[in-house]
């Protein structure tokens, strides 16, 4: 037959409702037998997840873009809705000040710790070499001459870093020099906000474009042909700002020092996708939902107040009365609006109303029966998709104490994560351009320092302590404690960082000062057990 298709294999494996299409149009008949044998021989994802002909998936409408589409060309939009959130309170502001206070806290301090086999150093010698080293670190941190601003020292800058960190996506730490008359060092850091980083000549929109050298710009990060970040694009002030300062120019500075490969630039951000340019905001994958239930609050809380006011309404159909003879409801001095068509809701108020005027109200007259459980299971879904316990995130702790330690410990798996890689973004590199000025101005002695990398890796070997967990039963876990010790397990220097972020050996001197002052103020009391072991 002309109308037959080519392929008779085909033809004898088809169904009678195949056939009888194939007569009339061959193509489309050839087109339907071909679909129901993918069908059929769908097996593993093509079944499932990447299955395109289920009814539940057939709809599922996705792109497939790189990390420069769906993340780096995105961050405008992120970072101002996050901002919005943030601002306005609820979830969206008490989720990134949690990891604040639990990774930051108070800040997060060194001990440096310099490797003993490679220096060749003694115990001794290293401790005596720690201190001083600690010593002129602080007198550079502890003032606001380490901002190139002036404003914040050390410890705030960490905080204010890792914050707008959180809400922005990401931020970026400027290294600079700059004398200043209270200390010898002149490293200052200046903190950029993530908009200040934007490709040029663009109003600020996170944008890309290609180079003649075969680079590229994705919103202000430029990479080389080989996708290596050679350089940063810095507006001379905030691209969106109302209040402009002249006309705004970029400044491209170097990922990394051309003589000293040392960086420039650090770049503060968590990275989710290989080539990815960008930071994204903490709560960019549940902002959706986040402004949801706030509206939903926010009706649920407008209708509670205007249902709790109790307002009467007289009318009259007599044309002739004249003006109204009740005054307004609300008073002169507290009206938003002389509009007499326009009545403003209180508490009791009493109105009359135009004549032939009348007032129908349509009342929410459903009880919020489910509004609690509604609330809870929404909370858990948004906290479980930032990593932190919904008893953590909304700070109530109900349960009993195997699930609020149980609820502790999770969250704290996400504390030291966060932590560990804010260290290695900023703390940690600052600290070794610190320390290579200290090592250059002569006021701490590191032979080697700049002649071998690994001597200068050595001397840089630094522990960071930040804010412990807290503890919900402390005198349990201080047992566990003398138990893991004991068993070997653990070590006092471990324990005391983890327990309350202190120092053993530390502790130890200072407990034999205290003592040796109470045994001579008082020599005639008994010691105590604690006292006598430790002596």
């Amino acid at each position: 037959m002309e109308n037959t298709p080519k392929n008779s294999r085909s033809i004898l494996n088809m169904n009678f409702r195949e056939r009888v299409v194939t007569f009339f149009s061959p193509e489309k008949g050839l087109s339907m037998f071909q679909e129901r044998k993918k069908r059929a021989i769908a097996s593993g994802y093509a079944y499932h997840g990447a299955n395109k002909t289920k009814n539940s998936l057939i709809a599922w409408q996705t792109g497939g873009g790189s990390a420069e589409d769906d993340i780096d060309k995105q961050s405008t939009t992120l970072r101002v809705r996050s901002r919005d959130l943030y601002t306005g309170g609820g979830l969206g502001r008490a989720a990134p000040a949690t990891m604040v206070t639990n990774v930051v806290g108070w800040g997060i301090s060194p001990k440096p710790k310099p490797d003993l086999d490679v220096l060749g150093m003694s115990e001794q010698e290293a401790d005596d070499w720690g201190k001083n080293t600690l010593r002129e670190f602080n007198m550079w941190a502890k003032t606001t001459m380490c901002d190139a601003s002036r404003q914040l020292n050390f410890w705030e800058m960490m905080e204010l870093s890792f914050r707008s960190e959180l809400v922005s996506g990401d931020d970026f730490v400027l290294l600079e020099h700059k004398p200043n008359l209270q200390n010898p060092y002149t490293l200052t850091l200046r903190l950029l906000e993530a908009d200040r980083v934007c490709t040029p000549e663009t109003d600020g929109e996170s944008e890309a474009k290609n180079l003649d050298n075969g680079g590229r710009i994705i919103d202000g990060v430029e990479i080389n042909k080989d996708g290596e970040v050679c350089r940063y694009h810095i507006a001379s002030y905030h691209p969106m700002a109302e209040e402009t300062q002249g006309e705004i120019t970029w400044t491209a500075i170097d990922a990394y020092g051309k003589e000293t490969g040392m960086p420039n630039i650090l770049p503060i951000m968590t990275v989710e996708r290989p080539e990815q340019r960008r930071g994204i905001p903490f709560v960019s994958a549940m902002i959706e939902q986040i402004k949801q239930l706030d509206r939903y609050l926010s009706s649920e809380l407008a209708a509670s107040i205007v249902h709790s006011m109790l307002t009467v309404f007289i009318t009259t159909k007599d044309p002739d009365d004249g003006e109204y003879a009740l005054p307004d409801g609300v008073p002169e001095d507290e009206k938003v609006t002389d509009d007499p068509m326009k009545i403003e809701m209180g508490n009791g108020n009493v109105y009359e109303l135009p004549p032939n005027k009348d007032v129908k109200s349509i009342g929410n007259t459903r009880a919020p029966t489910a509004f609690d459980s509604f609330v809870s299971r929404t909370v858990t879904m948004i906290a479980s998709s930032v990593e932190i316990p919904p008893e953590v995130l909304m700070h109530q702790y109900g349960s009993n104490y195997t699930a609020s330690r149980a609820a502790a410990l999770d969250f704290w798996k996400v504390v030291r994560r966060y932590r560990k890689q804010f260290i290695g973004q900023f703390c940690q590199p600052i600290y070794e351009q610190w320390l290579a000025e200290a090592v250059a101005l002569g006021r701490v002695d590191a032979p080697g320092f700049f002649d071998d990398p690994a001597i200068r890796e050595a001397w840089c070997a630094c522990q960071w302590i930040g804010t412990s967990q807290g503890h919900v039963q402390p005198v349990q876990e201080a047992q566990a404690a003398i138990s893991r010790m004991e068993a070997g397990i653990s070590t006092g220097e471990q324990e005391a960082m983890e327990f309350n972020g202190s120092n053993y050996l530390e502790n130890l001197s200072q407990r034999a000062k205290e003592i040796k002052a109470r045994n001579k103020a008082m020599p005639g009391e008994k010691e105590d057990k604690q006292d006598a072991k430790h002596k």
